[in-house]
């Protein structure tokens, strides 16, 4: 975090998580690990205030892994895998 007193604010944050073992999915038995950056601001004019908030700058997400989808219904119905990873695309 960075900070002009009373003008302006500057933070980066970041959110590593590792492998994670995976129940019941056809592409893999382990997750891979990621790295997920995120930044905010804040300016301040007057008595106006102007934030701004980036979440995953490194486009980080699961299906730039493997498919969501399964090959076939899983035996409790299911169609797609549990989520390990960020959805958003």
């Amino acid at each position: 975090m960075w900070e002009q007193h009373d003008r302006v604010r500057i933070g980066l944050e970041a959110y590593y998580t590792g492998i994670q073992a995976l129940d019941d999915n056809p592409w893999r038995r382990r997750s891979r690990p990621y790295l997920e950056v995120g930044a905010l601001g804040e300016i301040v004019l007057g008595r106006v205030s102007l934030f701004i908030n980036l979440e995953n700058i490194l486009n980080i997400h699961k299906s730039g892994y493997n498919p969501m989808l399964r090959p076939r219904r899983a035996d409790d119905g299911q169609w797609t895998v549990d989520a390990w990873a960020p959805l958003v695309h």
